[in-house]
């Protein structure tokens, strides 16, 4: 799992250490940096692919902008350039990414401990730049390559490689469109950012035992939904037709089935998060916008829950926004892998970021919390 991220000069992050657990919920108010935060993640993995061109950039999650907007500027504080640094459980897939948004080049130092023990700590960015200083004052100016040869760090097997989890981070901001209709223009696979490709990946997974084994665990899930019977897919029919037929337990046998034009938009939601989180084959770190979108506040507290235990069950690291205080009754804080931020901007514009921990003394549910100010996340200026 990740373990840390830290964000230098990204849009409206100055700097900020983020520690993210198995499961995270982020809430703020609008523009606070919620958004920005996540790019952030998006564009320093792009930048350890050697990836920073604008159509990747899009595909997971970037609002593609002038670079001189994607560098924080505020007054006394000129433009710098973007470091993004990421730091896993293993310990040997420490990422340090320099970015200059405006040449789209990337300085990459990469997971390297000082001995070619694997055990050893990542050498931090704050130690590279300390080594640097030193030299400097001896009038010794060194790029990044002599660097890594003065710490043999090539040698290390590590070097270089990126971590699996981290290269196929997606920030998904699924959009009831996509999600109701088949695109085929879509490249992420197998499942696109805005929810595309849902259905088409499930007539993938009824072609093999091991792929129902999914949709039955999907179906499973979706009984959250009280007129849900379960889902079927077509064996038959042409190869390009993506129909999936949806029972209504309530419905006559003569019509009981409907397909996924006809559906409400909270079930469509539903379906897309469950896939993400069940599925093997989708990243193993995510996030996704909104959660909340179109669903009853009932079931937002229920659906929170169920995610919650899908993702240890299937291995998942997920960040979600909200802005709804009922998904954060779903939370366990005094599960340290369940974790809630409040990401707001400071008196000078900056975003920061406060990990709320787990009080047993706390008496009230953190949705009246929020709502009544106490762990902040609120406007302040009405």
């Amino acid at each position: 799992m990740i373990t840390k991220i830290s964000i230098e000069n990204y849009k409206s992050i100055t700097k900020l250490d983020f520690s993210p657990g198995r499961f995270n919920i982020l809430i703020g108010g609008n523009g606070g940096g919620k958004s920005n935060l996540l790019e952030a993640i998006s564009f320093g993995v792009a930048a350890s692919l050697d990836k920073l061109d604008n159509e990747f950039l899009g595909l997971r999650g970037i609002r593609v902008t002038e670079p001189q907007f994607m560098m924080s500027s505020f007054e006394n504080n000129p433009p710098k350039e973007i470091v993004i640094s990421f730091l896993t459980d293993r310990k040997t897939s420490s990422i340090i990414c320099r970015i200059d948004p405006k040449t789209k080049k990337a300085e990459l130092f990469a997971g390297f401990p000082i001995s070619g023990n694997a055990e050893a700590e990542p050498l931090s960015y704050e130690t590279i730049s300390h080594i640097k200083n030193i030299l400097s004052k001896e009038g010794i100016y060194v790029n990044k390559l002599d660097i890594r040869s003065t710490l043999a760090a090539e040698a290390h097997p590590f070097y270089g490689k990126v971590d699996p989890e981290l290269g196929r981070f997606v920030f998904y901001c699924p959009e009831e469109s996509a999600l109701r209709t088949f695109r085929d223009e879509y490249q992420l696979l197998p499942l696109g950012r805005k929810g595309e490709g849902v259905f088409k990946y499930l007539k993938e997974l009824s072609q093999s035992e091991e792929g129902k084994l999914v949709l039955n665990e999907i179906n499973e899930n979706l009984s959250l939904l009280d007129w849900f019977d379960h889902i079927e897919v077509p064996a038959t029919g042409l190869s390009n037709d993506y129909t999936v037929y949806i029972k209504d337990r309530y419905l006559t046998d003569t019509m009981s089935y409907f397909d996924q034009r006809s559906t409400n938009e909270g079930f469509l939601y539903l379906l897309f998060y469950f896939t993400l989180f069940i599925s093997k084959d989708t990243p193993a770190f995510f996030a996704i916008d909104n959660i909340e979108s179109s669903f009853n506040p009932k079931l937002c507290t229920k659906i929170i829950e169920v995610l919650q235990k899908l993702a240890v069950k299937h291995n998942k690291q997920v960040i979600l926004t909200t802005h709804n205080p009922f998904i954060l009754d779903g939370l366990d804080l005094s599960d340290e892998d369940q974790r809630l931020f409040v990401v707001r901007r400071n008196d000078e514009g900056h975003t920061k970021i406060r990990h709320i921990e787990y009080k047993p003394e706390r008496k009230k549910k953190l949705s009246e919390l929020w709502m009544s100010g106490a762990i902040g996340g609120l406007p302040d200026n009405f």
